[in-house]
């Protein structure tokens, strides 16, 4: 049996914003999906298994799971050059001089071996409206970088679970907040994602060469380099 075509490239129309569509109107197929709030939908929004891993836009669902302490203070490890656990403290604080804080994400890929790109919100801390291929944050006091790549899916993009979420690498980098270690895992998304609007304004699975050649601009350093590493020409 002939295996079935890649479906096409979804990106946002003139490579920007689905929002130019409005309040209640959806991008027309095959842009990616938009993170939207539930009651844009009403009472007859279906649920994510409905539609099959290039489902209609995931945005339908409404914002992915969230923890309630997503917002409150959150305590993180503070680590030392050789990413052994020294101290903890506040994120918001900063690390001591001479350690760093860990981050988690996970580059995620749908079947076709396209890339989940996303734009991050004009009120992101840290490069705010760019677009990025790593889904993640900081690691946790107590938690391990595998726990924080999951938790940052589920928090992000609905997704409860990721059978075969593999570590990729580890690298140090500096951050707008810091020097880090990053830890950075792929897994093959098999369901649409669910992306939580106060994160994502904009995501969509793309031909990681269209990232690579400059597609999407602006691109968040780290993302960038990920691409670089894990999608080789």
């Amino acid at each position: 049996m002939n295996a079935p075509a890649p479906a096409p490239e979804e990106r946002p129309p003139d490579g920007r914003a689905p929002e130019r569509y409005g309040s209640g109107a959806r991008a027309p197929e095959g842009y990616g999906f938009e993170a939207r709030t539930p009651e844009a939908y009403g009472p007859e929004a279906r649920t994510p298994e409905a539609y099959g891993p290039e489902g209609c836009g995931p945005g339908r669902y409404g914002p992915g799971p969230r923890a309630p302490e997503r917002y409150a203070p959150e305590r993180v490890d503070y680590v030392d050059p050789r990413d052994r656990v020294v101290a903890q403290g506040g994120r918001a604080a900063g690390p001591p001089s001479g350690l760093l804080k860990r981050y988690a994400a996970t580059v995620c890929t749908d079947h076709s071996g396209r890339v989940l790109l996303y734009r991050r919100t004009a009120s992101a801390p840290a490069y705010p409206d760019h677009y990025d291929v790593l889904i993640g944050g900081a690691v946790r006091s107590g938690e391990e970088y595998r726990a924080a790549a999951l938790r940052e899916l589920r928090e992000e993009l609905g997704w409860e679970r990721a059978p075969g979420l593999a570590e990729a690498y580890r690298i140090r980098v500096d951050d707008p907040h810091g020097a880090c270690f990053l830890t950075v895992h792929r897994w093959v998304a098999d369901r649409p994602p669910r992306p939580d609007p106060r994160e994502i304004a904009w995501c969509g699975f793309v031909a990681p060469l269209a990232v690579l050649t400059g597609g999407y601009t602006p691109l968040v350093p780290a993302g960038a380099e990920a691409v670089r590493r894990l999608f080789p020409r």
